[in-house]
């Protein structure tokens, strides 16, 4: 996919955590939310952009067959394939969380990932955005508020800004996947090593905040 002038540098940031992702691990555990469907999807799932205007098709493994044509994926799916194929990785495990699941039921899914007894590196993608300047969203948000929350908290693990965000003010700020967040603080809460961060990008092009982090355990 091509990018426009606008969105160069989110790109360009999500390419640079990926492939930081990639040096950890080939194999990937994703996070995301959608309102249609939750739980683990299969590897082999496929899917395609042509919903949103983008005939990219993309896979969730590498070698994936697309002969049965694709499937209708969430779009952080869709995504976590994409970024996926650009990283060279090998396979991502896509878990959905229902977009309305609670914080504190969010931070137990983190919490119940975060296993110092895995033999190998595991790379984890959490995928997330908002919040949105535009409309209802700066009417009924607060949109300046949820961007010190998420600028804030992705770039210092364990400070907690993440649990700030309820699911009510996320909605009316536009903030898409904030239960996959928590689940991300609660990775980092289960953990007795420490970790550390790097915000590598924050802006909101066409109105949509978008904040590419990556965090690492300081072992």
């Amino acid at each position: 996919m091509r990018s426009r002038p606008e969105t160069e540098e989110l790109r360009a940031a999500c390419l640079q955590a990926v492939s930081a992702l990639a040096e950890v691990s080939a194999d990937w555990l994703a996070i995301g939310t959608d309102r249609r469907v939750n739980g683990e999807l299969s590897p082999a799932s496929t899917g395609s952009f042509a919903g949103f205007g983008v005939d990219v098709a993309v896979s969730l493994r590498d070698g994936a067959s697309r002969d049965c044509g694709v499937d209708e994926l969430p779009l952080s799916a869709l995504v976590a394939g994409w970024l996926r194929e650009r990283a060279g990785a090998g396979s991502v495990r896509m878990r959905l969380l229902d977009e309305e699941t609670s914080p504190a039921v969010a931070r137990r899914v983190g919490a119940g990932l975060s296993n110092p007894s895995w033999g190998e590196p595991t790379g984890l993608l959490v995928l997330a955005d908002g919040p949105r300047r535009f409309g209802d969203y700066e009417r009924e948000g607060d949109p300046d508020w949820a961007t010190e929350l998420l600028s804030g908290g992705l770039a210092v693990p364990g400070s907690g800004k993440l649990d700030e965000l309820d699911a009510d003010s996320a909605e009316r700020s536009g903030v898409v996947g904030r239960a996959a967040l928590q689940a991300l603080s609660g990775v980092v809460g289960s953990d007795d090593v420490a970790w550390r961060g790097e915000l590598l990008h924050s802006a909101t092009p066409f109105g949509v905040g978008y904040h590419v982090a990556v965090w690492t355990r300081a072992e």
